[in-house]
């Protein structure tokens, strides 16, 4: 027989039990603890890796969405200005004589067979104005928008003295033909031409006068110096008929709407220039004293750049006015030329015929 201490002796402790064999219930609890942190855990880096697969190829679209959208952007704007320059070229090549012809209204394009049409209201207007301005002498007119080409024109080939008119565009000769290219110097003096005494002025102050205040003893001086130097010569660049320009009988010439509406867009390619001189005469024609065209659109928001003529002397009666409208970056040539004595009458007569033609402008885009 064993005794009691013998049979102690042998019998487990039950820590022991568990150490060798197996875990304790709070050891199962923390196991089981970890292995759900380690699942969360797990879970977690795996949306992660979701979520960030799903925001790259969100943002590889919307990259692609946006590139493609800027790609479009600019190739509209390419071909805008591809169309632009491709307008702008052909305007620039633009044969003046597809102007019509005639004692009729009529519509024109000088880039295109896309003539504009104008509304029964409009023609209306512009044949009373015309009709009433014709009882007191001859008319012709062009109008034309030089974005679009597109104009309205009526009797352009009228020949009228044209008297002070002109004098804007022999300013645009001096400017253009000999300051920009250094022969001459808006600041050079000159003093006796032609019977006058300008008590030596400058080009500059001549120009001015003739421009301005269509001082006629300084426009005759201005001729006088430089109808020698080159004028010639530019003219025939212009395509300008000698006989229009260069009357040998009179320092004002004798020319017709087609011919001041050429001369007209040469004026605005040379005012579009960022120069000195050209940025100045453009401030002279936007003060001249005298503009039935001004007059007549009483626009606030249109720039007029003109030059006026008027007289009332037998065997050169005028009134007449020619320039350009700017209306919002929209620039539109306008030439008036008639044989009407200069009086109040004829003033007016013309003002409404600036007005009734530059009312069609928005079919000319």
């Amino acid at each position: 027989m064993r005794n009691n201490a013998s049979r102690d002796e042998y019998v487990p402790q039950h820590s022991s039990r568990y150490e060798t064999k197996g875990t304790s219930s709070r050891g199962l609890v923390d196991a089981r603890i970890r292995v759900t942190k380690i699942a969360a855990i797990g879970m977690l880096t795996l949306a992660v890796i979701i979520l960030g697969i799903t925001a790259k190829t969100y943002a590889s679209e919307r990259m692609a969405h946006s590139d493609a959208s800027t790609v479009q952007m600019q190739n509209e704007k390419v071909s805008k200005s591809k169309a632009s320059a491709d307008l702008k070229t052909r305007l620039s090549k633009a044969d003046f004589n597809d102007i019509p012809s005639g004692d009729a209204v009529q519509t024109f394009s000088l880039v295109d067979n896309k003539t504009p049409t104008l509304e029964d209201e409009s023609l209306a207007l512009l044949q009373d104005a015309l009709s009433r301005a014709q009882e007191l002498g001859d008319v012709g007119v062009v109008f034309y928008d030089l974005s679009s080409g597109k104009g309205v024109t009526y009797n352009p080939d009228v020949e009228v003295y044209g008297a002070s008119s002109y004098k804007a565009l022999y300013a645009l000769y001096i400017c253009e033909s000999l300051v920009e290219t250094g022969q001459v110097s808006l600041d050079d003096s000159l003093g006796t031409y032609g019977g006058y005494n300008m008590g030596w002025q400058t080009v500059r102050d001549l120009i001015d006068a003739a421009v301005v205040n269509s001082d006629n003893d300084s426009f005759i001086a201005l001729r006088a110096a430089f109808d020698r130097v080159s004028y010639e010569d530019w003219i025939a660049s212009l395509g300008i008929d000698y006989d229009t320009a260069l009357d040998p009988m009179s320092d004002f010439p004798t020319y017709c709407p087609r011919t001041s509406a050429k001369l007209w867009r040469e004026m605005s390619e040379y005012l579009s220039r960022d120069s000195e001189t050209s940025q100045w005469l453009s401030g002279l024609l936007t003060s001249t004293t005298r503009s039935f065209i001004r007059d007549g659109i009483a626009d606030d928001h249109a720039l007029v750049r003109n030059k006026a003529g008027w007289i009332s002397e037998a065997g050169c009666n005028a009134t007449c006015d020619a320039g350009l409208i700017d209306v919002d970056g929209d620039i539109y040539i306008m030439s008036i030329m008639t044989s009407m004595p200069w009086s109040d009458r004829s003033s007016e007569l013309v003002t409404v015929i600036a007005k009734t033609f530059f009312d069609t402008r928005a079919a000319l885009a």
